[in-house]
């Protein structure tokens, strides 16, 4: 009549089976497509131009002119040294936007988005 499957070998079918139906289900998916692929290398290179776009900032507002931050080229000596301050984007960005002591406010000055940019990058570059 038929032939006899072991009852390891069924257990195995049952369970590749089982696996295959929860990936289909999950909608998991062992190959990303190339809008997926598109999408991780823009999300991937956005740190990258956000940082060159925090950069000019840096330089085009003088801030290198008070402040070290060796990233950004910064070589002053009026205000606090950047690198390794161990600083907070809300504290930078309070600073930036309000001023303190000898340091202006640019609140004013810079947009909502460039302040946040800005902010961000003085933020990781100090703890580095």
């Amino acid at each position: 009549m038929g032939d006899k499957v072991s009852g390891s070998k069924l257990a195995k079918l049952g369970f590749a089976s089982l696996a295959l139906a929860v990936t289909v289900a999950t909608g998991a998916v062992l190959v990303e497509s190339p809008a997926q692929a598109a999408t991780k290398k823009a999300a991937a290179a956005k740190p990258a131009a956000s940082a060159v776009e925090a950069r000019k900032l840096f330089n085009d507002w003088s801030c290198g002119s008070c402040h070290v931050l060796k990233d950004a080229g910064g070589t002053g000596h009026v205000g606090p040294k950047l690198d390794g301050a161990k600083l907070t984007k809300a504290y930078v960005l309070s600073r930036v936007s309000n001023g303190q002591g000898a340091m202006p406010g640019f609140g004013g000055m810079l947009s909502k988005p460039e302040l946040d940019t800005l902010s961000a990058y003085i933020a990781a570059q100090s703890n580095k």
